[in-house]
């Protein structure tokens, strides 16, 4: 019909089909101001009117397949008397993400955000999970889920066949959102929470600038969400050129080992938005010396996983690098709850982009 004209998605198709059967509001209207009210949440997002139809259909407790039947009359009914607590449960859950640190680019799969804005609303829980002492368990296990889900990739592809199962999961554990049963349920399965000691070790060859390196820093750090961090090279990345590093007497086998390393976890952090302007190309030892000193220094190090006893030289780089990726790798075996070669299902391919 519309062929001579602006082509047409799947979900302009079912977003008319609302707009029609709505009575008291014009849907199109109200879910296009939505979109752009919650993709001008700070630091800013990029979510679509695809996401907000297909979470309108898992928070109102419908059948979530993405077809013409599940917006039928009765369904837009439904939908159309919850989307005040439809759209505020959305609208929070991005504040409490944005309160993580993510952003359009750093998360990888948007569908990720439907179980949380679904736990907030079953729960009638509003704004008071942003800052609330009594919310405090859940913000941390919300954020852990969401970095897991996130690095395992589960929400890839088309992930409607989860919906049904965590909202069961939800609503059989009110009050406190159920990181360990979701954990459990899904062990073994290609949708696991779970990590393995293997897995572990290719988290810590993510790389600089990656949304799985801040995924991993994030989990490491625990950040003060009133700032903006950012990922710094610990030693500067400016030293790390062929040239460079030949200027500085390093023989061609020392410049290969420094170059594989210098743009992975090992040398990372996590440090606040001001404090890198600062800091920008200054060598760590340099710069750690005119900023922090006394007892400051022995946390700080403590905080940021600087080995103690390396002299945070260039020369000194191979074993600051190794002995701080050991460090890293321990508290992710902690904080992830890895046995020693325990064996899950692993994706082999390495962690890369993959915006959903």
């Amino acid at each position: 019909v519309n062929s001579g004209g602006t082509k047409l998605s799947y979900s302009d198709l079912l977003l008319s089909i609302a707009t029609a059967q709505w009575k008291d509001k014009d849907a199109r209207e109200v879910i296009h101001k939505f979109v752009d009210s919650v993709n001008s949440i700070d630091p800013g997002f990029n979510i679509n009117k695809d996401l907000v139809l297909k979470s309108c259909l898992v928070l109102a407790d419908l059948d979530v397949k993405f077809k013409v039947d599940n917006f039928s009359s009765e369904n837009m009914q439904v939908i159309e008397s919850q989307w005040d607590s439809i759209s505020a449960a959305i609208n929070i859950s991005f504040q409490l993400i944005a309160s993580f640190g993510f952003d359009s680019k750093t998360l990888t799969a948007y569908n990720a955000v439907i179980p949380i804005a679904y736990f907030l609303k079953k729960n009638g829980i509003g704004e008071e999970v942003l800052h609330s002492n009594q919310h405090q368990q859940n913000r941390a296990n919300i954020k852990e889920w969401l970095i897991r889900a996130l690095l395992r990739k589960v929400f890839g592809g088309t992930p409607d066949n989860l919906y049904p199962t965590y909202r069961k999961i939800i609503a059989e554990n009110l009050g406190t959102f159920p990181l360990e049963e979701l954990i459990n349920k899904y062990k073994g399965s290609n949708k696991s929470l779970s990590f393995d000691e293997d897995t572990v070790d290719n988290l810590l060859n993510t790389q600089y600038g990656s949304a799985f390196a801040y995924m991993v820093l994030s989990l490491l750090y625990p950040l003060n969400h009133n700032y903006k961090f950012h990922q710094d090279h610990m030693h500067p990345k400016k030293f790390f050129t062929h040239k460079a590093l030949k200027k500085m007497g390093y023989d061609d086998v020392k410049v290969e080992d420094y170059m594989s390393r210098f743009n992975s976890l090992g040398n990372l952090q996590l440090i606040q938005e001001t404090q890198n302007l600062e800091k920008n190309a200054t060598p760590l030892v340099e710069w750690l010396s005119n900023t922090i000193s006394g007892s400051e220094l022995s946390n700080y190090k403590q905080l940021h996983y600087i080995p103690l006893e390396n002299d945070l030289s260039m020369d000194g780089f191979l074993e600051f690098y190794e002995e701080r990726r050991k460090m890293l790798k321990a508290k992710l075996m902690q904080l992830l709850k890895v046995e020693k070669n325990q064996l899950v299902e692993v994706e082999t391919e390495p962690y890369e982009e993959e915006l959903n």
